[in-house]
């Protein structure tokens, strides 16, 4: 792909031996790139394709099967290799490079010929997104955790036990999709602050990490596919949609802004209330609207 590009590289054969494809690429996406990072090595190559908001497209080409893969999900896959045999990044910058244009002729999306093992690798990478996956098999796998919109607070307190995670995700998932209404009725685009929050905050809650898709928000419904306390969770996210809230409520509209959103947060408090106590949510919520809620 490199031969038909019309860009000048922005920075050309960095080393996988002495950068972190992950860490730059996080660092890209904060800065909200547009473009194409090229990867290259003896008998593999692959395109991510970015344009500064959603999940990359990747392009892999291995030569030594001749097989073309195109797929957001083989992010870690390619992670996984750098990791294991040296190559080159060269980065391209621009709109162009950004958009994918699919072969003529294209096989069959197909995972590379390794194993249950490399499978199992690569969806511990999701759940460990900063370590190193060579060390991953080592550990037990994290049970993923989903949410239920049926769930009551009869179902998730048993005898008195605080098995709580459907609930805790259903909450979540109402309290960003009231925040998200709030957002978006300003004019503000909830998707890409929310972004720009994540990926902020990703060092200190890695689960917050867009790339590691270990936690996903879409239309009010959240997911969780890592094992956490609920202290962790509620911290990290509470302190991601704050950040939403203070740079999506700006200008003179400010405190109307934030009274909106405090008024769609005030339905899903009165809902959830010994869910989002018991969670850590409930002492956040004046601090995430950034007014009193209820």
């Amino acid at each position: 792909m490199d031969a038909d590009s019309k860009s000048k590289p922005l920075h050309e054969n960095l080393d996988t031996t002495f950068v972190n494809l992950w860490s730059l690429l996080r660092s890209l996406t904060q800065k909200q790139f547009v473009g194409r990072v090229h990867v290259e090595s003896a008998d593999y190559s692959a395109d991510i394709f970015m344009n500064g908001s959603a999940t990359p497209v990747v392009h892999e080409v291995d030569h030594a099967t001749g097989t073309e893969t195109t797929e957001e999900s083989a992010l870690h896959r390619l992670v996984l290799r750098t990791r294991e045999t040296p190559a080159k990044i060269t980065i391209f910058e621009g709109a162009e490079e950004a958009a994918f244009l699919e072969p003529a002729s294209k096989a069959a999306p197909v995972i590379d010929a390794s194993s249950a093992n490399e499978a199992r690798v690569r969806e511990s990478v999701r759940s460990f997104p900063n370590e190193d996956p060579t060390e991953i098999p080592n550990r037990a796998e994290p049970k993923p955790v989903r949410q239920s919109k049926e769930s009551s607070s009869a179902d998730v307190y048993p005898a008195g036990s605080y098995s709580d995670w459907p609930a805790i995700l259903s909450a979540a998932g109402e309290l960003i999709g009231a925040i998200e209404r709030g957002i978006n009725a300003s004019g503000s685009n909830f998707d890409s602050l929310f972004r720009a929050a994540r990926v902020e905050l990703a060092d200190d809650y890695s689960f917050l990490d867009p790339f590691s898709q270990t936690f996903v928000y879409q239309n009010g419904v959240a997911t969780l596919n890592q094992e956490m306390t609920a202290k962790i969770f509620s911290s990290g996210l509470s302190q991601a949609l704050r950040l939403v809230v203070n740079r999506g409520a700006t200008d003179e509209r400010e405190r109307r802004i934030r009274e909106r959103i405090a008024v769609e947060m005030s339905g899903v408090a009165r809902k959830y209330r010994e869910v989002l106590e018991r969670s850590g949510f409930q002492e956040q919520l004046d601090r995430i609207a950034g007014t009193r809620v209820m």
